[in-house]
């Protein structure tokens, strides 16, 4: 652990994630590094003066046991570009975060970003209660952590017991919005995982805003577009998404209303799926929610695995540790079955934390 507290501590000394790929592309060894700090350290790197005379007052100013306090005070993982739980989507970013801030943990089962404007409406938050509610059964709701409407869909996942992942544009020892440390704390508390590209003590700037909505689009498998201002944030996460060839979903409203303009836009320009119900999103990866109506339904596995879950189900009800237990299956894979065999109806969730056939 010692070794990735230089690590932070050369990203606090505003060493960007940039450079820190290229210094450690053949060499981790952080504390030598930072031992032999210096104006020559960064020659070949072409770094302007002034940055490196900065980079060196830092070094005078910020100590190890400063970076360790925080990391402690908050049990903050760092992840590295080389960790297994490296997301996989993370990876293809051309110059991806060389590191990142964790609270909890992370894994590569499909996630689904959720984006909206920050002045949402009592019509986008009635429907979208609704649809995320729905969503966050079968996918991880990755949102920004933005005032309301951020709050709100991490809030809807997490009122379901379902994952969330807060991706913050500060660092992760900073509450912001204020207002926001209680759900912040209650993330932490239900092991909902929060993620931060910055370094420590990074306050809020309105310059990170597009590292982190790039971190959001990337994340994801899809995106849903809920409401969309001009010049908004949501757009550029849009935009991003259409980019990176991502699946973008919308949902549209009132023709008159600015706030509806461009989820109405990325529709009719066919940039997006119309979605009125949360079906309309799960079609795309041909599955059905709805139940069957007769007893005698034939019951196709994908698997061999999927057959031992069911069959274990039948008898009694499990937690997915206990089913991990039972048939000898890493939790991460047992997390990816179950959330598939739920979206085909096969087994659901008991209350929040055990699992039946349907």
């Amino acid at each position: 652990m010692e070794k990735r507290l230089y690590l932070a501590l050369l990203h606090k000394l505003w060493i960007s994630q940039k450079y820190l790929n290229i210094i450690f592309e053949n060499n981790t060894d952080y504390k030598k590094f930072y031992d032999e700090l210096s104006r020559e350290s960064f020659v070949w790197l072409n770094i302007r003066k002034s940055q490196i005379d900065f980079i060196l007052q830092s070094k005078r100013e910020v100590t190890l046991d400063y970076i360790k306090l925080k990391i402690k005070e908050r049990n903050v993982s760092i992840v590295v570009c080389w960790d297994d739980n490296y997301p996989d989507l993370l990876n293809e970013i051309p110059n991806s975060p060389y590191l990142f801030y964790l609270r909890w943990n992370i894994d590569n089962l499909p996630k689904i970003s959720v984006v909206w404007s920050r002045k949402m409406t009592s019509y986008w938050s009635n429907v979208t209660t609704k649809i995320v509610w729905d969503i966050s059964k079968y996918f991880t709701v990755v949102s920004w952590w933005a005032a309301w409407c951020d709050t709100k869909a991490h809030r809807i996942a997490m009122d379901n017991w379902n994952k969330t992942i807060s991706v913050i544009w500060t660092w992760i020892d900073v509450d912001y919005p204020v207002y926001n440390s209680k759900i912040y704390d209650e993330m932490v508390s239900k092991w909902w995982w929060i993620v931060s590209v910055f370094p420590i003590w990074e306050p809020g700037n309105p310059y990170n805003f597009p590292i982190r909505n790039e971190i959001v689009a990337w994340l994801s498998l899809w995106v849903l577009v809920i409401e969309a201002m001009k010049k908004s944030w949501t757009l550029i996460t849009a935009k991003l998404a259409l980019d990176l060839w991502k699946d973008l979903f919308a949902i549209p409203w009132d023709v008159n209303k600015t706030s509806s303009a461009w989820c109405n836009m990325l529709i009719k320009r066919s940039m997006a799926k119309l979605v009125e119900h949360s079906n309309d999103i799960f079609e795309d990866f041909n599955v059905s929610l709805k139940k069957s109506q007769t007893n005698d339904k034939k019951i196709v596995f994908t698997d061999k695995n999927e057959e031992k879950i069911y069959n274990l189900l039948l008898l009694e009800k499990y937690s997915i540790d206990e089913l991990s237990r039972e048939i000898s299956l890493d939790t991460s894979l047992l997390s990816q079955k179950i959330s598939f065999m739920e979206i085909n109806n096969l087994i659901k969730k008991w209350l929040w934390w055990k699992y039946e056939v349907f």
